[in-house]
């Protein structure tokens, strides 16, 4: 199926077998994304599948089913909602296979009440306690890559920028194909197949922080950040659209020099080495 609409104005319909993440701040975004695309899924006639922790369950689905009416019994049967630390800790710790299991067998008793879609949001901040195996994370994220492409779903995983770590984010940027962010639905420029995600990286992940708030290292990066001169911005947004240092020369009419240097000069301020996770402070930092 291609032209699904996600029920989210102004946002592109994208096709079965998607894997994204959405990028947003705070709660009053979070809700600006995930109630639509739930909505949109009841009027479709999908199976709707969330997974929130910072919402009591049963407000979710007073919001999304409505109110006792003629479509009342259909709607309620077509949403399910859990608490996402009860789904992906279902054994008190987090499994990869545990998880795959349980959205295959959504998917198989979707299709068994003969709806030919699900589509699942899952908020994701049940990891930042650090709960056993949560390391396993991101074998997790890269692996759906493989899985939902056989998959009549829709997958949207919820990170919000102002709870993760930056090098944290860098891995979920890594691991998913589609970024939802602002409103549109973007290719991401720096996600890496399950096959180009190698185990070594994965293994990095337990040395940065997970938590964004707080945390020293933050308040490190947003001194850095500060110090960026406008033309130092300009190259950053660059990078964060995906453009090549080439790339950025052409369109702020510099040469390729003044862009390395830039670059070379932001990297050393913010302590970072790689664009990905240049791109993760940008949307971190609202940088347009």
């Amino acid at each position: 199926m291609s032209g699904l609409s996600l029920g989210m104005p102004g946002v592109g319909a994208v096709s079965s077998g998607t894997h994204s993440c959405a990028l947003y701040s705070g709660p009053a975004e979070r809700d600006r994304l995930l109630y639509p695309f739930l909505e949109e899924g009841l009027r479709h006639g999908d199976k709707c599948l969330c997974l929130i922790d910072d919402v009591e369950p049963a407000l979710v689905r007073e919001r999304v089913v409505g109110q006792p009416g003629a479509d009342y019994s259909r709607r309620s049967a077509q949403l399910d909602v859990e608490r996402s630390s009860d789904a992906y800790l279902r054994s008190g710790e987090f499994s990869v296979e545990a998880m795959v299991s349980f959205l295959s067998g959504s998917v198989d008793k979707a299709i068994a009440d003969n709806l030919d879609l699900i589509r699942a949001a899952g908020e994701m901040s049940w990891v930042l306690p650090g709960v056993p195996g949560w390391d396993d994370l991101f074998v997790y994220e890269s692996s759906l890559n493989r899985m939902v492409e056989e998959m009549p779903a829709i997958l949207i995983c919820l990170y919000d920028l102002h709870k993760f770590g930056a090098r944290m984010l860098v891995q979920v940027l890594q691991t998913h194909p589609n970024v939802l962010l602002d409103g549109m639905v973007i290719d991401n420029p720096h996600y890496l197949r399950p096959a180009e995600y190698p185990a070594a990286r994965l293994t990095e992940a337990s040395r940065y922080p997970m938590v964004r708030v707080g945390s020293h290292g933050d308040e490190d990066v947003d001194r850095g950040w500060g110090s960026l001169t406008d033309g130092e911005l300009r190259v950053v947004a660059g990078v964060a659209a995906g453009m090549t240092n080439r790339a950025i020369a052409t369109e702020l009419h510099l040469s390729r020099h003044t862009v390395d240097a830039h670059l070379k000069h932001v990297y050393r301020k913010l302590d970072i080495h790689t664009r990905v996770e240049l791109t993760v402070l940008a949307l971190q930092h609202h940088l347009p």
